[in-house]
């Protein structure tokens, strides 16, 4: 199991039908959009952060007056993201995102929960802020969508991959025997059994 960041972000990438994968098009669009989506910036920093904040278990994962400084770092991938390139340092950037999660104690539900924020957000702002008509909305959208569904899988990916490889080198057990272990317990693994 590779421990290069670029191999394993390659490794994600490869797995994601390209239909569903963030595209040169995409990207294209983005860039297009980004003297509109820029100003969104503020609404993003604050609605993420109030939603983090208000909810205990998400804001037991910062400490106290830590927020400014999360908030200038969504900050920066907002900016970085409106001004790419989508290359491979952007995408081994989100799949290092996973890595930082496991040591900030942030799980994938809480990471895919705040996407859908997100993504809600830029939608509601497109119509509201932007004032896109609604019938242009739909392929900024879908841009949009396809960029969440890529850094997902690259942050959770990374997450399980980083989290296997601790396990392996703090027991000595290889990963290929932990993936083994687990095929063999979850054989006979019923979910209806423990409904």
């Amino acid at each position: 199991m590779s421990t290069s960041l670029a191999e394993i972000t390659e490794s994600i990438l490869a797995q994601l039908p390209p239909s569903t994968r963030f595209s040169s098009e995409d990207e294209a669009l983005l860039l297009r959009l980004a003297p509109a989506l820029a100003p969104l910036e503020d609404l993003l920093a604050k609605g993420f952060y109030d939603t983090l904040f208000a909810h205990p278990p998400t804001s037991a994962v910062f400490s106290s007056g830590e927020r400014a400084e999360r908030e200038m770092a969504l900050r920066r991938w907002w900016r970085r993201t409106l001004e790419g390139p989508f290359d491979a340092r952007y995408w081994q950037w989100q799949a290092a995102v996973g890595l930082i999660h496991i040591r900030r104690g942030v799980s994938n539900p809480m990471m895919l929960a705040m996407w859908g924020w997100i993504l809600n957000a830029l939608q509601g702002a497109l119509l509201e802020r932007v004032k896109l008509p609604p019938q242009e909305v739909a392929r900024p959208m879908e841009a949009l969508h396809r960029l969440a569904a890529t850094v997902q899988a690259l942050t959770a990916e990374s997450y399980l991959h980083h989290y296997l490889l601790a396990l392996s080198h703090s027991t000595g057990v290889s990963i290929d025997l932990v993936h083994r272990l687990v095929a063999v317990e979850l054989a006979s693994f019923d979910p209806s059994a423990h409904g």
